[in-house]
């Protein structure tokens, strides 16, 4: 399992990225790093991403990647934060979505 250790992450790193088997979008999410490394935990625990299509990336508001999309998400809630990145890359196609509520939206 990855390091998700902040502490000396550059602010142009990513401190997180899956890419998956088959061929799909690229999404970069940016964000509060200390609200976004449990999320990234969260995430690595999901049995389902291993199915993932394209790539997902998890970095600081200046990370640097080359995405399809960018989501910039400002809320310190970890689970808004969570449930917003699966609705979005369900919504991409990127997962299946079964179980993922559908429209939410962390500002």
């Amino acid at each position: 399992m990855p390091d998700t250790d902040i502490s000396n992450v550059n602010e142009n790193d990513l401190i997180w990225q899956l890419t998956g088997a088959r061929a799909g979008p690229a999404v970069l999410v940016t964000g509060d790093l200390e609200a976004l490394a449990p999320v990234v935990e969260r995430l690595q625990m999901l049995p389902s991403l291993v199915y993932l299509r394209g790539a997902l990336m998890v970095g600081s508001p200046d990370a640097k990647a080359e995405a399809d999309e960018v989501l910039h998400l400002r809320t310190a809630d970890p689970a808004q934060l969570y449930w917003t990145i699966l609705n979005r890359i369900a919504e991409l196609g990127m997962i299946s979505g079964r179980g993922i509520p559908t429209g939410l939206l962390a500002a």
